[in-house]
């Protein structure tokens, strides 16, 4: 069975997207807006295999490096994705994989590692 590049990636997401809806759709927060966010981790005990995680905050959540991030008012009808709270998933990727060009470097997630206080190779 073969395999493309990004074919796990794109599902996996679709589904971290849906599970994400379906916390702001069911979520009972008495009103007040909040926050969904999103990680996952490489069980150490299990190679391959990662644990998701899924939690809520009513105040803005810390800033952490590879957690996605979105925000909910269900009064409003609001469910948006907030970019400066996110930030790459912490996932290792090949090194063959990654460019060495200037250009294709991204000042967002450098500016992020500033942040973070986290060391970006």
């Amino acid at each position: 069975m073969s395999q493309e590049i990004g074919e796990s990636r794109e599902q996996w997401g679709k589904d971290v997207l849906a599970k994400a809806q379906d916390i702001a759709n069911n979520s009972k927060s008495d009103g007040r807006p909040f926050y969904i966010v999103f990680a996952a981790k490489e069980d150490k005990g299990k190679p391959g295999v990662f644990r998701q995680a899924f939690k809520t905050y009513f105040e803005r959540p810390p800033l952490v490096l590879g957690v996605l991030v979105w925000y909910v008012d269900q009064t409003l009808g609001v469910f948006d994705f907030v970019p400066e709270l996110s930030s790459p998933p912490d996932v290792p990727i090949n090194e063959l994989l990654l460019s060495d060009k200037a250009e294709d470097a991204s000042s967002r997630v450098a500016q992020q590692g500033e942040k973070l206080k986290v060391i970006l190779s």
